[in-house]
Formats: structure tokens, sequence, C-alpha cells
């Protein structure tokens, strides 16, 4: 699996296009910056991505250290604009815990963290999915009827105004994201074949893990 077909699984999944995706295709050499975010944060990260890709009979999301991943990957590719909005991402998954459970998301017992996340990855798949068919359908109208100036500067503020993506979708992506790059889930999760490699077009499917390359 490449990084352009992971993406495109990425969007299927979430409802949206992955935040900061096409820094992720980027092959031209960057600086790193400071990681503005500290080592708490990480092992917040951690388990949060540890409960959307839980080990089981292969390793889970922090077996590949997804946490300290996302640190990193907010921290050299996302603007001031995403980082914040990541953060913020961060202080909602603690304050629903707090609101809803009454206990720190770590203190959680993973029955409760998983119900918990589960319920806000439905709501951003709905939220995403209405916004896209919104935007598609300002799009459609805007192809029939040639807005006057006045109108349009009036419809630019709402389309500003309005969330690119649910609170939930960036740290959704960027954990499957950074686990299915990573050594641990395209070897010992996915199944590895080293490229280039021997073609056979014609192979049986027996269930087994997809092919990652």
């Amino acid at each position: 699996m490449n990084r352009r077909d992971l993406l495109t699984m990425i969007a299927a999944a979430t409802g949206a296009a992955m935040l900061g995706g096409e820094r992720a295709l980027a092959y031209q050499q960057t600086s790193a910056g400071e990681n503005i975010f500290s080592d708490a944060d990480a092992a917040f990260l951690d388990e949060v991505a540890e409960t959307i890709i839980p080990a089981t009979d292969t390793p889970g999301a922090k077996d590949a250290g997804v946490g300290a991943f996302m640190t990193v990957f907010v921290s050299d590719c996302y603007p001031e604009r995403e980082q914040a909005q990541f953060r913020d991402s961060m202080e909602r998954i603690s304050a629903r815990a707090r609101e809803d459970y009454g206990a720190s998301f770590e203190e959680m017992t993973p029955d409760d963290r998983q119900e918990m996340l589960q319920a806000a990855a439905n709501e951003a798949r709905s939220f995403n999915e209405e916004r896209k068919a919104r935007m598609e359908q300002r799009r459609d109208q805007s192809t029939d009827v040639q807005s006057s100036a006045d109108t349009a500067a009036d419809e630019q503020p709402e389309e500003a105004a309005e969330p690119s993506m649910h609170w939930f979708t960036p740290i959704q992506q960027l954990t499957l994201f950074g686990f299915f790059t990573s050594r641990t889930g395209g070897t010992e999760v996915l199944r590895y074949e080293q490229v280039p490699g021997r073609y056979d077009g014609d192979v049986d499917y027996d269930g087994a893990p997809a092919w990652a390359t």
C-alpha cells in the first residue's frame, strides 16, 4: 500500500480528505522544527490511538509509537491554525471524558474509552459527509446561477466560518496514517512485500491482511 492509496483509504474511512495530506506526499526535504508537544501529550495521544487501533493478536498503535509520531507530524507539517485545531481536539477528548464519565481519559476503562471514541467517530463521519454534501450542492448551484457580486460576498463569510472537518477527524486520521506507515504496522499487521519483487497477477485471496509495499 503506497501513501496515495493510504490517504484515499483514510478519506473514505473518515469522510474527509486528510488534513495535511498534501504534505505527506511531498518528497522534497524539509527542515524539522521544534516539537510543540510535551512527553505527556505524546503519552495521552498514545492512549487515544491505542483505543482506535488496539493491540490484539497483532500490535496496536501504542506499539508503533503513534502518539510520538502525531506530535512530530503536527509540529512539522501543520501551520499554526491547524496546530491549534489539533490541540483543541485533544482538549475536547479530555473534557468529554470528564463530563460524560467523571474521569480523565487515562483513568477510564478500555470499554468506556472505546464507547466514547466510537461515538465521536460516528459524529465526525456524519458531520464530514453532511458538509461535503452541502459544499457539492453549493458548487452545483453556482454553475446554474451566476451570483451577483453582493450575493457572492454574502456567501464567502458563511463558508469560511464553517469548520473544514469535525474536531475528532484529525486525530483519527493521523492515528491511521501513523500506524500504517510505521515499520510495526507495515511489517507486522499488513503483509510486507519488498519492492521490487516478483509479480503474480493471479493469486487466490485467502482473507489474509492486505499487502503493504
